[in-house]
This record gives structure tokens, sequence and C-alpha cells, in this order.
């Protein structure tokens, strides 16, 4: 199979804007790629020279399909955003390739049968990545302590390795970034149904501004995958086989990398609190945290969960019939009023 792996040295990068603007929409799901089974296994085909069976995965705002011969998966054509900068999909090779020097369980990249890394189709931009083993940690029933504790340990790890790559596209505005909160929460309040809901996600991101904003520029920054949810997660038994879609990569506050894995990670437990302690001592095995991050590292957990679910309200007015980007909202919902009425009482 032929593969690449990129790196900062090698050939030039794809022209990007220093400045950080937000884009005149927040949310591109609308311009999500809608290409067709046939036409995904055509271009797999014409561009990489492989004949294989394809499904779509579920995505935010990208297309990608699992391609699989006798059923077993092998590969994953991932289709970009029309909005998308090409830049942020070599930013996202990069990744790969210095997380899987490094040991990390992160897919590869596969070369097209002309050397590229990329191939277009139809004004479509789209690559192609190895398929990893294990299942989503959304589908473990029991994750044990032992990988909550690993997940931290393959976090941390990928923090110290990230904090090593530059790329003008890391610098980039997304609406999934913690430092715009502010502004994605008071966005998309209004698309949140229910007076309770809405007084929940008032008092978050009172929150936010009280005690994260103040000291947000003392916070450390660098690279971070920035999206470390439940159904990005692949697992084998007690220990995490793959970390996948590096899609949100930007250049923001570190420890939300830690508070964007507990957040999802939590969804669903009898103990939440336990888990993500389980998940931050295997994170500063490899990397410590610093007084300030330990602080706010509730907080972000907390906002983590109110940018979800703000965001999904606001999508399903886009899609209604799509369960994808509601996969998580009912739980965090659950969530969110547990730890705000936990936080009331002293508990933090």
């Amino acid at each position: 199979m032929r593969r690449v792996a990129p790196s900062t040295e090698k050939g030039p990068l794809v022209p990007h804007s220093e400045n950080i603007e937000q884009p005149q929409s927040l949310s591109l799901v609308n311009q999500r790629p809608s290409l067709s089974a046939s036409t995904a296994a055509e271009w797999l085909a014409r561009d990489w020279g492989f004949q294989m069976d394809v499904r779509a995965l579920e995505s935010e705002r990208d297309q990608n399909w699992m391609a699989s011969v006798d059923g077993e998966p092998r590969l994953v054509l991932k289709v970009a955003n029309a909005g998308e900068d090409p830049a942020v999909l070599e930013l996202q090779q990069v990744m790969l390739a210095r997380a899987r020097a490094a040991g990390l369980p992160c897919p590869e990249v596969v070369h097209t049968r002309s050397c590229g890394s990329t191939a277009s189709w139809d004004g479509n931009l789209g690559w192609v990545i190895t398929a990893l083993p294990g299942r989503k940690l959304a589908d473990e029933p029991l994750p044990s302590t032992d990988l909550w504790n690993h997940l931290g340990t393959v976090l941390g790890r990928l923090a110290i390795v990230l904090a090593e790559v530059e790329h003008p596209a890391a610098h980039r505005w997304l609406q999934w970034d913690v430092v715009n909160a502010e502004e994605v929460l008071a966005t998309y309040r209004s698309s949140i149904v229910g007076a309770r809901r809405g007084e929940i996600a008032d008092a978050v991101l009172a929150q936010f501004r009280d005690l994260v904003v103040p000291v947000i520029d003392d916070l450390p920054r660098s690279l971070i995958h920035n999206d470390a949810n439940d159904h990005n997660i692949l697992v084998q038994g007690d220990r995490v086989s793959g970390l996948i879609d590096f899609g949100d990569a930007l250049h923001t506050v570190t420890v939300n990398e830690l508070a964007i894995a507990c957040s999802y990670a939590m969804l669903g437990r009898a103990e939440p609190r336990e888990v993500a302690q389980a998940i931050t001592r295997g994170y500063e095995a490899q990397r410590e945290l610093s007084q300030l991050e330990r602080e706010v590292l509730p907080v972000l957990i907390r906002t983590r969960l109110a940018m979800s679910v703000s965001i999904s309200a606001y999508q399903q007015t886009l899609e209604p019939d799509n369960p994808y980007l509601r996969i998580s909202e009912q739980p965090a919902w659950d969530l969110l009023e547990r730890l705000m009425e936990e936080t009331a009482d002293g508990h933090d």
C-alpha cells in the first residue's frame, strides 16, 4: 500500500492568511459534500487504485467513507467541506505523521497513484487514510479505569508531540475553539429550547466570563486535536487503539484537549467526576498541569458541554432530520445540569 508521512520540511505550504478572521457563518454544516457511494468508490479506484466497497460514516461537516474488502475495513476516504481551507488538510497530515512517528495510535495517510496526498473530483478535495482496529469508545458499555487512564496517557503524550509542531493553518478561527466560547454561546442562545436549558447555558457562560476570560491569556497554548470525543476514540480492551478525525485541530489553550476528552467521557456515567480524575491522572503522568490549568479545567469541561449543546441546537435548525448532529445532546444536558448543581453545592 502506498503511504506518505508529510512533514513541514518537505514541499511548500498551501498559502494561508496570517489574520484569523471569523467566517460569515459560524457553522459549515450547510457546505458538507454530498457524494454518492458509487462516486466515492469510483474516485477511490481512479486516484488511489483500490477497488473496494464503501459505506458512509457519520460526520459533522465533512463526508467520510469507510472502504472495505470482504467486509474488512481497510481505508477511509475523507472528502473535505467546501468551505475548508486546503491548508487545514495539510495541517492534519502533518499532525498524523508526527503522532505516528511518536508511536501514537493514529491513521496513516495513503498516497494517490501519482504520489500526491490529496486528489480532486468535481470540485471536491479528498484524501485517504488507513482504517484502525477497535470500536468507538461511545460503543464501549463499561469502560474500565485503566482505559480512562490510558486515554489520558495518549492525550498527554500527544500534547508533548504537538507542542513542537508549527503550521500556519493552525492559527484559524473555529467555532469549536474554547477561546470563542463567549461568542458561540451568545450566538446560539436563541436556538436552545426550554427555559431550564437556557438557564443552564447562561450560567455556564457567566462562569466562563468570570473565571476563565480574566486568565485565558495566562494559559499555555499549543496545537491540539481539539475533538477527542467518544466517537473519535477507538478502543480495544483497556487500551486506546485509535485517535481519529483531526479536522478540528488548531492552536489554542492546551489544557482544553483534556477538558474536551473529559466532557464526553463523563456522559452517561454513574460517577462522572471519577472518570475525569482517571483521565487527568493519565494525562498528568505525561504532561503536568499548572495550578492555573487545574483551576480552570472544571469550567472548561462545562463550557465544552455548553458549546456542544448550543451548536447542536442551531445545527438542528439547518438539518432537523440528521441524528448525528444531536447524538450527544440529551446526555450532555443531563451532565451539565448535574455538574452545575454540584458546583452550586460547593463541589468543583
